[in-house]
């Protein structure tokens, strides 16, 4: 038998060149483990990518706290704070002597506001491992500086700032905290020394202009506000001091001026409408003055939302739920131009955000962009089928362009998904009337009496 079948190879040798492989083939590469995946795509910030590497790696190792600090890190940027301060909490957990990781959970504590824990863990982590001074000690004087133990914030900067001198960031927080302790020769020395190192840093520009100011040499005050607003002409504090500084120099037409770009450049900062709604009242322009008073009693009410959130940006500009936050303050306060790019960067960052989706679609339906809503509130659908809001704001929407029929179908589903929303039915008893059926007018217009009278608000 293995003589016929060498034969048999034999005979084919003169027809046909036995074909070998030019090499020998390669055997394919080992996948790349998924904590290792995972690193990568957090760098490049892919969150939701990362996100399932993270949540393969923690399949593939349960107690690696690696991976929990990682889905913990994606959660937080995809704006979901529960799962990430669960994950970071975790990771803690499982890796209780790892002092990084003690420090990392402490920041994102000081992030959401925690003030007690973030001391707390901080530190801890600072007990575990003493060559984490710097970080520590920084963020410890962020949680004093908040709870407003400034002399305790002080002294942590002050500590922060032994360990690294040419930290620029310590050294302007440490001048803040000096400011408020009313020490504002101290707080000018720290400022002068972050401006040796950035001369144009408009933040610490205006913070010396203030010194100045409360040390009553208002032309050297002018003099610094004036070149915060050269290095930064949006700075809206360099703006709203700069005036207050004019005001109180009777330089009242100046003082208006500076007050109102301080309300174009960040329509969240209240101070400026107190001040302008003063000098408006003293020009005798009664109507605008109390407009602006008004205006500043509802800006106050939501101010330290919003710097909270301006806060966490500050820190980490991947925070998708702050960047949400934000554009939500915003348009609560009406200030629709300033809300959108902040939607915007959310469903740039977590592109699955689907109410940041729908409330984009309500600001271009607000600001008129009907033709620009209509997409949004569609993809929010894509997101998901069940989200009644989306189909009730795509159906006005229908109908501010006279798509009756369109509008009929998207509110006929939204009312399917929530049958106790007036607002709904006042919608179709319009585009039923359009359409010309007048039962169904009737029928939507009696449910939404009915609705209305039982206390459903629209």
């Amino acid at each position: 038998m293995k003589l016929l079948l060498l034969l048999l190879w034999m005979s084919g040798c003169g027809k046909q060149e036995a074909q070998f492989p030019a090499q020998a083939p390669q055997e394919a590469a080992a996948p790349e483990p998924p904590l290792e995946v995972g690193r990568g795509l957090l760098q490049q910030r892919r969150y939701s990518e990362a996100l399932t590497a993270y949540q393969e790696a923690r399949r593939q190792q349960p107690h690696s706290g690696e991976a929990c600090a990682g889905l913990g890190r994606a959660h937080l940027a995809l704006g979901d704070i529960g799962q990430a301060l669960k994950f970071y909490e975790m990771a803690a957990a499982l890796e209780d002597r790892d002092a990084a990781l003690l420090l990392t959970l402490g920041h994102v504590y000081l992030q959401l506001n925690r003030l007690d824990q973030a001391e707390e863990t901080l530190k801890q982590a600072l007990a575990l491992d003493s060559s984490l001074v710097f970080t520590a000690r920084h963020h410890l004087g962020a949680v004093y500086t908040k709870q407003g133990r400034l002399s305790l914030a002080a002294a942590e900067y002050e500590e922060a700032l032994a360990a690294r001198p040419d930290h620029v960031q310590t050294r302007y927080d440490l001048a803040l905290v000096w400011l408020h302790l009313g020490r504002f020769g101290e707080a000018r020395i720290e400022l002068e020394g972050v401006l040796q190192v950035q001369p144009e840093n408009a933040l610490a520009l205006c913070a010396l202009g203030e010194a100045y100011a409360k040390e009553n040499q208002p032309a050297q005050a002018l003099e610094a506000f004036d070149r915060a607003l050269k290095a930064d002409s949006t700075y809206a504090r360099a703006h709203l001091q700069r005036g207050i500084n004019l005001a109180q120099q009777g330089r009242q037409d100046e003082a208006v001026e500076a007050l109102r770009r301080a309300i174009f450049s960040e329509p969240g900062l209240a101070e400026p409408y107190r001040w302008l709604g003063q000098l408006y009242l003293r020009q005798g322009k009664t109507s605008a003055g109390e407009k602006s008073l008004e205006a500043y009693q509802k800006v106050e009410q939501v101010e330290e939302q919003i710097e909270l959130f301006q806060e966490r940006l500050r820190q980490d500009p991947d925070d998708a739920e702050a960047h949400y936050s934000l554009g939500y303050l915003y348009g609560r306060l009406g200030f629709y131009p300033k809300a959108l790019p902040q939607y915007q960067r959310a469903v740039e960052i977590n592109p699955g955000y689907l109410s940041a989706y729908n409330n984009i679609g309500n600001i271009y339906l607000r600001l008129g962009m009907v033709d620009k809503a209509i997409p949004a509130y569609e993809q929010s659908i894509r997101l998901d089928s069940t989200h009644a809001s989306a189909f009730g704001n795509l159906g006005q929407a229908y109908l501010l362009q006279d798509k009756n029929a369109e509008a009929a179908q998207a509110l006929e589903r939204a009312v399917r998904l929530e049958s106790d929303r007036p607002e709904l039915y006042q919608s179709l008893a319009e585009v039923y009337r359009r359409l010309g059926e007048k039962a169904k007018s009737q029928a939507a217009q009696r449910r939404f009496r009915e609705l209305t009278k039982a206390g459903k608000g629209l």
